[in-house]
């Protein structure tokens, strides 16, 4: 059944507007923006760290989602694919997050070249594969390719999104079959991570944003190709342990599940990561705090040029507007997409 989350698409645009374009500059500048909190520990040498997680907290801090777990599965940690349901922009920071940062995700270049001031460090540090969405002509060779960045990545697992597009209603789409042939053929065990509730977070497609909601993820048992005698064997047991996964999860009673606990760093970072970091972060910083104080003397600068005794009063209406649309979207979260197990079974 449909619910009500933070603002709506059925709220007015004007409304959804500031809490949206706040999320594609919290987007676009998050490197920095975490540099800056920390929550990205560019100048920690000598402890355990995680630079995607570090990001993937930095994002739950800013929109204060909660997760809670499905099930009594949990995440498998050694080498994986990662199955992940897919649902909007709001995919990669809760599935980093859930999936401890450990994913190696794959991404079109369109991502790249709307946010290239988050992809392209994610890129250097090897915590994306980064490809051409169409047709593959060669399969053999794009399949080599994803050997070679993986073993180059410190990362334990790839992360792909099988549906291929967006579902962004109460139902899955049927899976494609390209990557779980490649987990197949390299013999590489299979995990289902469903996430319910992600849009609620945000969906750009409705121009949507939501503070202080909350997600639910649910985890399958591990799928191991060997244990089958082909691969359309393995394909129909995948389809078949995704589906009931999303039941499972898109079915659940909230009151009735507990906290995922929070994620730790589990290892040390590479010294070429923790180098790479060491450039880029001060400059996506100055670059960040130039445009920031090019845009309070524009400000500034237009307020003065058109002083009228109106103008504390605009401002003062303009304050009302911000802090009214932000104050809708952290309406308590309810779950979107509920699916009632019985009527589904």
């Amino acid at each position: 059944m449909a619910g009500m989350s933070g603002l709506s698409a059925t709220d007015s645009l004007v409304f959804r507007l500031p809490p949206f374009l706040f999320t594609v500059f919290c987007l676009t500048w998050s490197i920095p923006i975490f540099s800056l909190t920390h929550s990205l520990e560019w100048l920690n040498l000598w402890r355990k760290r995680n630079d995607v997680l570090g990001w993937s907290k930095g994002m739950k801090s800013i929109y204060r989602f909660k997760v809670l777990k499905v099930g009594k599965r949990d995440l498998y940690r050694d080498k994986v694919v990662y199955l992940c349901n897919h649902r909007s922009w709001a995919d990669f920071m809760v599935d980093q997050y859930v999936t401890e940062g450990r994913t190696l995700f794959m991404s079109r270049w369109a991502v790249a070249y709307v946010f290239p001031l988050f992809m392209i460090p994610m890129w250097f540090v090897r915590a994306v594969l980064i490809f051409r969405r169409g047709s593959i002509a060669n399969k053999v060779k794009f399949n080599n390719w994803i050997d070679d960045e993986w073993g180059k990545s410190t990362q334990t697992a790839l992360g792909v999104y099988p549906e291929g597009h967006r579902s962004t209603n109460g139902e899955s789409l049927p899976l494609k079959r390209g990557m779980l042939h490649y987990a197949y053929d390299r013999k590489i065990p299979v995990q289902i991570v469903i996430g319910g509730n992600k849009e609620a977070i945000l969906s750009e497609k409705k121009m949507v944003v939501g503070f202080g909601q909350t997600v639910t993820v649910g985890y399958s048992d591990v799928i191991y190709p060997e244990n089958f005698r082909d691969f359309e064997e393995f394909m129909k047991a995948v389809q078949s342990t995704w589906d009931a996964e999303w039941v499972e999860v898109f079915s659940a009673d909230w009151k009735d599940l507990n906290e995922l606990p929070d994620p730790e760093p589990f290892r040390y970072l590479p010294l070429r990561n923790a180098l790479i970091l060491l450039l880029v972060c001060p400059v996506e910083i100055a670059i960040l705090l130039a445009l920031f104080w090019s845009a309070v003397k524009m400000v500034g600068g237009a307020y003065v040029a058109i002083a009228s005794p109106w103008n504390s009063i605009l401002g003062v209406l303009f304050v009302a507007y911000i802090v009214l649309s932000f104050s809708l979207a952290w309406r308590p979260a309810r779950n979107i997409y509920h699916i009632d197990s019985k009527k589904k079974d």
